[in-house]
């Protein structure tokens, strides 16, 4: 009987929760991409023209980075791009609540019931971000697959 790694089945389960976190906040987004460009407005940090753009677009970007995580020919680039969504959420995130602003953050959709002047978003978020790097690091470490040599 073989061993059990537990690096191994650690990165897979921290994989896969990022990963169902990622299609989890898409699905909501895709359905209601007028509502969600209303939450992308509320940050005040782009032009009212390109919420809508963004509301259309960023979801089917976490939709495909959460998917591609379970891939492994592109789970490293995917983890990367979750990692660089992560840090930019965590920075509007902390920038909303510098200026006082009362928002949803929008991230799962417009059910959401957590108070938005909390932290709650950024801790999440935060916790999200060392999952993925785990995630990018380990398979970095550990990447088996090889482009073959033509000679």
């Amino acid at each position: 009987m073989e061993k059990i790694n537990l690096r191994e089945l650690s990165t897979l389960i921290i994989r896969l929760v990022v990963a169902a976190t990622f299609i989890l906040a898409a699905l909501p987004k895709i359905q209601a991409p007028v509502e969600f460009a209303a939450a992308i407005r509320n940050y005040q940090v782009l032009p009212d023209d390109w919420s809508l753009w963004v509301a259309i677009c960023l979801p089917w970007l976490e939709l495909v980075c959460g998917v591609g995580l379970v891939v492994p020919l592109i789970r490293r680039a995917c983890a990367l791009s979750i990692v660089a969504l992560l840090i930019l959420f965590i920075v509007l995130h902390i920038s909303a609540l510098a200026r006082g602003l009362d928002l949803s953050c929008g991230c799962f959709g417009l059910d959401e019931t957590e108070d938005p002047s909390t932290m709650i978003p950024i801790i999440r978020n935060l916790a999200l971000l060392f999952g993925a790097s785990i995630v990018f690091l380990r398979d970095r470490a550990t990447n088996r697959f090889h482009t073959p040599s033509i000679i």
